[in-house]
C-alpha cells in the first residue's frame, strides 16, 4: 500500500471513531448545527451562536436517534453554550495534550449539520497564549487553523491526527478565520 493510501485509511479512521462524539444540533432557522458530546450522562457542549432559541432544541445523535436539549448554561463572550440529554452511555473523546499541539500539525474538523458527519482536513497554522475575544471574552491559548469550516461545522471538534480532542470549532468569534476554542476555555 502507498504511503498516500495508508494516510487515507488513516484520516477515515479518525473520523470514525471521532464521529462517535459528535451531534447535530437543531435551534436554528437555517441549516444545523453541530456539538460535541461533553458527558457519558447527556452534557453536550456547543457554539453559542447556533443556539437561536431556548426551547425545542433537537439534538441529533450519531446513531440516528433524536432528542431534546435544555440548555444548561451559555457564555456569548466566548461562543461557548452547554446543554443536556436525557442520556447515558454516550461516547465521550478522549482529551489531547495542548502542550504537544504545534503550528504544522494536522487537524480534522468534524460537523453534524445532517444525518451523516462530514469532515474537512487542514493544519494548525497559529497558536498563542490566552487573549480577549471582541466581546470581551477570555480565551485560554490562541488556536487557529486553515480548516475550511462548512455551514453547520460550528460547535463541532477539532481533533487532532490521532483523533484527541483539541478544541471547539467557531465560526463567529473572528469572521474570516477559522478558531478553534482551546479545551481549556471549554
Amino acid at each position: 500500500m502507498s504511503t498516500l493510501t495508508e494516510f487515507s485509511e488513516d484520516m477515515s479512521s479518525v473520523v470514525e471513531h471521532a464521529s462517535r462524539a459528535v451531534v447535530r444540533i437543531e435551534a436554528r432557522r437555517r441549516i444545523p448545527a453541530s456539538g460535541i458530546v461533553w458527558s457519558e450522562d447527556g452534557m453536550i457542549v456547543t457554539a453559542n451562536h447556533v443556539l437561536r432559541r431556548d426551547d425545542t432544541i433537537g439534538i441529533g445523535l450519531a446513531d440516528g436517534s433524536t432528542t431534546s436539549a435544555q440548555i444548561v448554561g451559555r457564555d456569548p463572550s466566548t461562543d461557548l453554550a452547554l446543554v443536556k440529554i436525557e442520556a447515558t452511555g454516550l461516547y465521550v473523546l478522549e482529551i489531547a495534550d495542548d502542550d504537544n499541539v504545534k503550528v504544522g500539525n494536522i487537524v480534522l474538523a468534524l460537523g453534524r449539520p445532517g444525518r451523516t458527519v462530514q469532515a474537512t482536513l487542514g493544519i494548525v497554522s497559529a497558536l498563542g497564549s490566552g487573549w480577549n475575544t471582541p466581546k470581551g471574552g477570555q480565551v485560554d491559548r490562541y488556536l487557529q487553523t486553515d480548516v475550511l469550516m462548512y455551514p453547520g461545522f460550528s460547535g463541532g471538534p477539532l481533533v487532532s491526527g490521532s483523533g484527541a480532542l483539541l478544541g471547539l470549532n467557531s465560526s463567529a468569534i473572528m469572521q474570516g478565520v477559522s478558531i478553534a476554542l482551546p479545551i481549556a476555555t471549554v
